[in-house]
Protein backbone atom coordinates (compact mmCIF):
# COMPACT_ATOMS: atom_id res chain seq x y z
CA UNK A 1 0.00 0.00 0.00
CA UNK A 2 1.27 3.24 -0.67
CA UNK A 3 0.63 4.71 2.44
CA UNK A 4 2.87 2.19 3.97
CA UNK A 5 5.71 3.00 1.61
CA UNK A 6 5.45 6.40 2.56
CA UNK A 7 5.82 5.90 6.12
CA UNK A 8 8.93 3.55 5.25
CA UNK A 9 10.25 6.54 3.27
CA UNK A 10 9.44 8.96 5.97
CA UNK A 11 11.00 6.85 9.03
CA UNK A 12 14.11 6.04 6.39
CA UNK A 13 14.38 10.49 5.83
CA UNK A 14 14.23 11.06 9.76
CA UNK A 15 16.89 8.54 10.44
CA UNK A 16 19.26 10.39 8.79
CA UNK A 17 22.27 13.02 9.56
CA UNK A 18 21.13 16.62 8.85
CA UNK A 19 24.35 17.17 7.02
CA UNK A 20 23.78 13.94 5.11
CA UNK A 21 22.48 15.92 1.85
CA UNK A 22 22.85 13.03 -0.61
CA UNK A 23 20.67 10.48 1.77
CA UNK A 24 17.99 13.55 2.61
CA UNK A 25 18.13 14.01 -1.55
CA UNK A 26 17.34 10.47 -2.06
CA UNK A 27 14.45 10.26 0.34
CA UNK A 28 13.14 13.33 -1.12
CA UNK A 29 13.45 11.98 -4.42
CA UNK A 30 11.29 8.69 -3.01
CA UNK A 31 8.65 10.41 -1.61
CA UNK A 32 8.28 12.89 -4.59
CA UNK A 33 7.99 9.99 -6.81
CA UNK A 34 5.63 8.17 -4.60
CA UNK A 35 3.59 10.93 -3.92
CA UNK A 36 2.93 12.34 -7.56
CA UNK A 37 1.37 9.50 -8.95
CA UNK A 38 -2.10 10.07 -8.35
CA UNK A 39 -3.65 12.54 -6.92
CA UNK A 40 -6.68 11.39 -4.55
CA UNK A 41 -4.03 8.66 -3.27
CA UNK A 42 -2.04 11.62 -2.43
CA UNK A 43 -4.75 13.17 -0.61
CA UNK A 44 -5.73 9.96 1.31
CA UNK A 45 -2.32 9.22 2.51
CA UNK A 46 -1.38 13.07 3.56
CA UNK A 47 -4.85 12.41 5.63
CA UNK A 48 -3.37 9.62 7.15
CA UNK A 49 -0.07 11.38 8.33
CA UNK A 50 0.70 12.35 11.85
CA UNK A 51 1.96 16.31 12.79
CA UNK A 52 6.12 14.83 12.48
CA UNK A 53 5.19 13.14 9.34
CA UNK A 54 3.48 15.54 7.34
CA UNK A 55 6.78 17.85 8.50
CA UNK A 56 9.23 15.62 6.55
CA UNK A 57 7.01 15.56 3.90
CA UNK A 58 6.30 19.33 3.61
CA UNK A 59 9.83 19.05 2.43
CA UNK A 60 8.73 18.22 -1.07
CA UNK A 61 5.30 19.86 -1.08
CA UNK A 62 5.90 22.28 -3.74
CA UNK A 63 7.88 19.41 -6.08
CA UNK A 64 4.18 17.08 -6.05
CA UNK A 65 2.71 20.50 -6.61
CA UNK A 66 4.15 20.71 -9.76
CA UNK A 67 4.47 17.16 -10.68
CA UNK A 68 0.56 16.64 -9.72
CA UNK A 69 -0.88 19.78 -11.43
CA UNK A 70 -3.54 19.69 -8.85
CA UNK A 71 -5.72 21.96 -7.38
CA UNK A 72 -7.26 19.31 -5.07
CA UNK A 73 -3.97 18.76 -3.90
CA UNK A 74 -3.32 22.34 -2.83
CA UNK A 75 -6.76 21.83 -0.68
CA UNK A 76 -5.25 19.17 1.03
CA UNK A 77 -2.08 21.20 1.77
CA UNK A 78 -4.20 24.20 3.03
CA UNK A 79 -6.73 21.29 5.67
CA UNK A 80 -2.65 20.25 6.90
CA UNK A 81 -1.79 23.99 7.43
CA UNK A 82 -4.87 24.26 9.71
CA UNK A 83 -4.92 21.01 11.35
CA UNK A 84 -0.95 21.29 12.19
CA UNK A 85 -0.20 25.47 13.21
CA UNK A 86 2.48 24.67 15.21
CA UNK A 87 4.50 23.26 11.91
CA UNK A 88 4.15 27.06 10.03
CA UNK A 89 3.34 25.37 6.61
CA UNK A 90 2.15 28.29 4.97
CA UNK A 91 5.01 29.30 3.17
CA UNK A 92 4.86 25.86 1.60
CA UNK A 93 1.89 25.88 0.40
CA UNK A 94 2.04 29.47 -0.96
CA UNK A 95 4.95 27.83 -3.20
CA UNK A 96 3.22 24.86 -3.80
CA UNK A 97 0.09 27.66 -5.36
CA UNK A 98 2.85 28.71 -7.30
CA UNK A 99 4.78 25.43 -8.76
CA UNK A 100 1.46 24.98 -10.28
CA UNK A 101 1.39 27.78 -12.43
Amino acid sequence: MLINRVKEVISERMSIHPNYSFGIEHCWNKLINLLSEDTQKTIEVLKELDEEQVLYVSEVFEDIAYKLQSQDYINELEKLEKKFPNLNLASFVETAKDFMN
